[in-house]
């Protein structure tokens, strides 16, 4: 049986190192975005799982709520003086920005400061000490998680993106506690724990999870004729919309519409595409479902997309080309994660923002993007402890302060339901609308996952960039998956 596990963990590590490219702890493309999750009404983080006092628990960081590595309790007024210190901020922070109203705006630079000195209260106020580790992201993180669960030395709360459904599928994390999983399920995005969720029970929860959504450029919208405040409904209207705005650029910008790149930057964000219209990647068994009707479909419409970008750039293999042409204004239409908003303000585009259209039969449907997901190991030596700094990421505080910071939306119904959030956050509500229904993350195959991904990436590349029929390339890849699956 030890054998066994071995051997199940080490293939972890060679299943999703394939997947990771797309991590990284910050505000971009990558994951770990720059919030919390919450609940309803009460403070939850003392509940019927209350931890004894006196523990230390061991907590992996994430960029985005990253202060440093040691004691908490030792590390924020070193990360205060190095943020007024950090010239190459935008914007600057400076004294002021330490003044916190809840209900108030509040400078994203700051964010992982106030983050974590409620998280820092909280924890006192049960006697819980809270020592920071950082493991870095994608590869790095997954081979240091691989050797943590063989040497059975983990720390008390993990995090991680596209690896934290294997392992909790693998049996090396804990299930959330009944009443936690229910407290989670009555008041929480799906977007936040449905990805982790694996026969009936939570295995984790992402505290800022992100979503894709559709995002134009207003000015090149609005040169092609088209107005630059209606998003298109549906893949049609999309689809006409990008042909107009590559008509108006005559080369100089072209429609866009999704990267497809053959890695997981592509998978995450076109595999939105495939869910509306109920196609996917993989059944529950982890076996491949590349050559549905509804992926050929869907395929099929990607191939009509690339027709309005530069020649060879859906599906460059490098996925910053193809956010860079956004932001140089050489493509109108993207989809992309929340962060996208942001960052489009900064370099001074006037950007729209919607849910991704729908196919003709399709239904509103997600993929969790920078979305860092924690959990406890079956070996973390404090479990009661580490589920209540879980809990308390979920807090009516830490939701608010996601809420005021504005660069996701908060996961707790209770806060981004309200009208005041509604009226002062209106497009990062609609990102919070999308988080909501049939959210997934990418699944595991059942064997050698990275080749299995690479296979369907390959067999999408080829359908965009040759003649070929769309439903043969779609076979030949399911045959090949299945030889190697079952």
């Amino acid at each position: 049986m030890v054998l066994r596990k071995m051997t199940l963990i080490a293939l972890t590590l060679m299943l999703t190192i394939g997947l990771a490219a797309c991590g990284g702890g910050g505000n971009g493309s990558g994951s770990g975005g720059n919030q919390a999750g919450g609940q309803s009404g009460t403070d939850n983080s003392q509940g019927t799982n209350e931890a004894p006092g006196g523990a230390t628990i061991t907590v992996l960081n994430e960029g985005a709520v990253g202060v440093g590595v040691g004691v908490l309790n030792d590390l924020l007024e070193k990360k205060k003086q190095a943020l007024i210190a950090d010239e190459a901020m935008n914007p600057r922070v400076v004294e002021e920005d330490f003044s916190y109203t809840p209900g108030e705006p509040l400078k994203a630079g700051v964010f992982p400061y106030f983050y974590q000195t409620i998280m820092l209260e909280k924890m006192e106020a049960q006697n819980i000490t809270v020592k920071m580790e950082d493991w870095g992201w994608g590869e790095q993180l997954i081979q240091k998680q691989t050797a943590g669960f063989l040497a059975k030395n983990i720390p008390d709360i993990i995090v991680g993106e596209t690896q934290m459904p294997g392992f909790a599928q693998q049996g090396l994390l804990e299930p959330f506690p009944d009443d936690m999983a229910q407290e989670i399920c009555n008041n929480i995005a799906p977007a936040a724990w449905k990805p982790m969720e694996y026969d009936g029970k939570i295995y984790g929860f992402a505290s800022q999870p992100g979503v894709s959504s559709l995002f134009w450029n207003k000015k090149l919208v609005k040169e092609a004729g088209l107005d630059p405040e209606k998003a298109p409904a549906t893949w049609d209207e999309l689809l006409e919309n990008v042909q107009k705005v590559t008509e108006a650029g005559k080369g100089k910008y072209y429609g866009g519409g999704v990267y497809a790149g053959p890695n997981a930057g592509g998978y995450l964000r076109y595999g939105t595409l495939l869910v509306i219209n109920g196609g996917g990647f993989a059944d529950d068994q982890g076996q491949p479902v590349f050559n549905s009707d509804a992926n050929v479909e869907t395929v099929q419409f990607l191939k009509e997309l690339n027709a309005a970008h530069p020649a060879g750039l859906m599906a460059n293999t490098n996925e910053g080309t193809y956010f860079d042409a956004f932001k140089k204004e050489q493509i109108a239409y993207l989809i992309d994660g929340p962060w996208r908003a942001i960052e489009s303000s900064q370099i001074g585009i006037d950007y729209g923002m919607s849910q991704i259209p729908l196919s003709s039969d399709g239904k509103a449907g997600n993929i969790t993007i920078g979305a860092a997901f924690h959990s406890v190991p079956k070996d973390a030596k404090n479990k009661e402890a580490a589920f209540a700094y879980i809990r308390a990421m979920y807090s009516d505080e830490i939701q608010q302060l996601i809420a005021d910071t504005g660069v996701r939306s908060p996961v707790l119904k209770s806060i981004a339901e309200t009208d005041e959030y509604q009226a002062a956050h209106p497009e990062m509500y609609q990102h919070y609308l999308a988080m909501a229904g049939n959210v997934q993350g990418l699944p595991t195959f059942a064997k050698e996952d990275s080749k299995i991904w690479q296979m369907f990436g390959d067999a999408v590349t080829k359908s965009l960039m040759t003649n070929g029929d769309i439903k043969s390339i779609l076979d030949d890849a399911q045959k090949k998956a299945e030889a190697i699956t079952k």
